[in-house]
């Protein structure tokens, strides 16, 4: 009977042992049990497959048995592919309470779970380009342009910024765009939706929020922030940059933005809190205005009187009142008389200026002690005064003279932040601007020379409101003069005052047109306006509305002119006072002062009107335009400069240098000064915008 085949047949090694192997004889009862054994019976290799199969079955059982089941999900790795590739890590997704922190705390009983911000890879702006690529009709690609730039990481400030840029881009006076820069995922339609944004306010948006943004950690979105802004300024050279300076705004954001703006020097405005009830006058400025926002610097000059201490404590608690939202505080200059009153004394001890004043800032507070103790001469106070201030940079700086007889209104600094703005800087000003000596806070109710009441002018039109207007007449109580303006004035008066020593007695122009109830070195302001043509910008503001107040309860004449008052000795005081029934100007009606945001005191909803457009006076009241300016100023100049300037009447003009009064004078003439004036005022306005603003992106 021939063998069984062999399991492993193919196996050489195997076939040549079995030929090895000696052929025997096996007894029946082995043939017949290896006939049966091997066709029906389990093969070896099954068994212990089998029991493989068992012992796995048990290990699985007791191993998910045993799980544990408090382990945290796995780390995501990473991904550096754009977000549609769809290889973004999955952030869980879960209902969040109000946190500025990156933790989710979850309710009690569940697991909490934590937003890992630690990711510093490659920055990307995926959704920038398209916007920025379509906003060449904004002219942004030139240096000068009228773009404005609003921005925000927070969501909060996003809602805060938006309603005014809307405010802003609707006057059609600036193309106004909104970059968003934050975190959040949120899409820019529902954000536009949300807030209320339509096509009708034109705004152009620009969403530079970095890839990853959730898991980017403070430093990757600082980086960022700077990037995205580096990006926008190359496409859009914004003129001024407002942001949210309420304390709502993410850190990584104002460090960012305002370290690249500093670099690119650009402008970057921090809006206060209460920015839409009292400062939606700066949706009216334009691209330069607030480009120039930071360059003006404001001094303030009080000339304190003896024995009127009251008067002063008013005054510089009106000061500590007043708002000046995001700009830096003023200077404040107090010249003090020889003998110091003991309540003033201990006033100054506790008085701060800046009234919180921090270590950006420190002290900005100067006192100046006078030395004589007799009674100043009408030169020696002009020469005192208007040493009180000088200009670092003439036509930047600027000095705010005060009467201690004036309180003010909290809003004052932002009636003349507007104005200053407006008028100084703005791309619509024109030529005219240059006569422009200074900004009055204050409305006189009588003329320099107290003689009649002074009515304001008004407009032709039939029950038109108040309006600015333009007069040749110098203010004392509560006004700003111009750094350049100040700079010449103290040229005028150095050469008038070395003309009384040199020089007889002028004819014509010895006549004093200024009462002696204001302060002797208005005179000079005076004759200064006369030659030059200048004026002085006034107010146009119902009689209820006041931006200064001046109480007269307390009135102290100039120390120059005290000894020619004392007729008008008070008998019951002692004080030396002037009489109310002889000094018009000490009669008026003090008006309250206003508290109510400007747009709602100014005329026209706050819209300035042009210079050029302003009722015009001369410094007696007589209503003239700007042409016949020019002429008054000439034919004053000729007598000014025989009479005063000791000019021979044949000689040739000078030319007129800005910041400088030599051609007034003949004093010390220097060959080179000989020649024809030249002065060049263009007084044409600048065309409208070209295009008209985009629309919302």
């Amino acid at each position: 009977m021939p063998l069984p085949p062999r399991l492993f047949a193919g196996d050489v090694e195997l076939g040549k042992k079995d030929d090895d192997h000696k052929q025997g004889v096996k007894s029946p009862l082995g043939i017949i049990w290896q006939q049966r054994r091997i066709p029906h019976g389990p093969h070896r290799r099954s068994i212990k497959r089998l029991a493989l199969g068992i012992l796995t079955l048990v290990a699985l059982y007791y191993f998910f048995k045993n799980m544990p089941t408090d382990l945290k999900p796995p780390r995501s790795r990473p991904n550096y592919g754009p977000p549609s590739t769809g290889a973004v890590p999955v952030i869980p997704s879960r209902k969040q309470p109000p946190s500025s922190q990156a933790d989710t705390h979850l309710e009690k009983g569940k697991h909490s779970e934590k937003v890992v911000k630690d990711f510093n890879g490659p920055i990307k702006f995926y959704k920038l380009a398209a916007s920025l690529h379509a906003v060449a009709n904004t002219r942004g690609s030139e240096l000068v342009n009228r773009n404005v730039l609003f921005a925000a990481a927070s969501l909060k400030s996003a809602a805060t910024l938006l309603p005014i840029a809307c405010e802003m881009a609707q006057k059609k006076r600036n193309y106004v765009h909104f970059v968003l820069m934050g975190r959040d995922e949120i899409a820019m339609d529902i954000l536009r939706n949300v807030n209320g944004i339509t096509k009708e306010c034109n705004i152009i948006f620009h969403d530079a929020r970095p890839d990853f943004g959730p898991r980017s950690s403070e430093f990757r979105m600082e980086i960022s922030t700077g990037a995205g802004f580096n990006h926008v300024n190359n496409f859009v050279h914004p003129q001024a940059t407002l942001i949210d300076g309420s304390g709502e705004e993410e850190p990584f954001f104002l460090k960012g933005l305002k370290s690249r703006a500093v670099g690119l020097g650009r402008t970057v405005i921090e809006l206060p809190p209460d920015v839409e009830q009292n400062m939606m006058w700066l949706t009216l400025l334009d691209s330069a205005s607030l480009s120039a926002w930071h360059k003006a610097s404001i001094d303030i000059v009080i000339h304190a009187q003896p024995s009127a201490s009251g008067s002063l404590m008013r005054l510089l608690d009106s000061l500590k009142k007043a708002d000046y939202f995001s700009s830096a505080p003023p200077r404040l200059t107090i010249e003090l008389p020889n003998k110091i009153d003991e309540p003033t004394k201990q006033y100054l001890t506790r008085f701060k200026w800046p009234h919180n004043a921090d270590d950006d800032f420190g002290s900005l507070l100067t006192l100046h002690h006078r030395i004589p103790q007799y009674g100043l001469t009408p030169e020696e106070n002009s020469i005192r005064f208007l040493e009180a201030f000088w200009p670092a940079d003439p036509f930047t700086s600027h000095v705010l003279v005060l009467s201690p007889q004036t309180e003010l209104s909290p809003l004052f600094y932002h009636y003349l932040k507007y104005v200053l703005l407006e008028y100084r800087h703005s791309i619509s000003k024109t030529g005219m601007y240059r006569n422009l000596l200074g900004i009055s806070l204050d409305l006189p109710s009588t003329y320099l020379n107290d003689s009649a009441t002074f009515v304001p002018p008004t407009s032709n039109e039939t029950n038109a409101p108040p309006t600015p207007f333009l007069w040749q007449a110098p203010n004392s109580n509560a006004a700003l003069y111009f750094g350049e303006k100040w700079v010449e004035l103290h040229d005028f008066v150095a050469n008038s005052l070395t003309s009384q020593h040199k020089l007889p007695t002028p004819k014509t122009l010895n006549e004093k047109l200024v009462s002696k109830t204001y302060p002797s070195w208005l005179e000079h302001v005076l004759r200064l306006i006369r030659c030059r043509g200048y004026w002085m910008l006034y107010p146009g503001l119902e009689k209820t509305d006041s931006i200064a107040s001046l109480h007269n309860e307390l009135y102290h004449p100039p120390e120059e002119y005290r000894e020619e008052l004392k007729e008008e000795k008070s008998p019951e005081s002692g004080e030396f006072t002037a009489d109310v029934q002889k000094h018009l100007s000490l009669k008026h009606t003090e008006a309250p002062l206003i508290s109510k945001p400007l747009l709602n005191i100014l005329p026209s909803g706050g819209d300035l009107p042009r210079v050029s457009q302003m009722p015009l006076l001369t410094w007696d009241g007589q209503e003239i335009n700007a042409n016949e300016v020019g002429e008054y100023a000439t034919n004053y100049t000729y007598i000014f400069r025989h009479e005063i300037g000791g000019c021979d009447v044949s000689l040739p003009s000078k030319v007129v240098f800005e910041t400088s009064a030599q051609d007034l004078f003949c004093l010390n003439d220097t060959p080179g000064m000989i020649g024809k004036p030249e002065r060049e005022e263009d007084q044409m306005d600048p065309p409208a915008l070209e295009h008209p603003p985009a629309e919302g992106g």
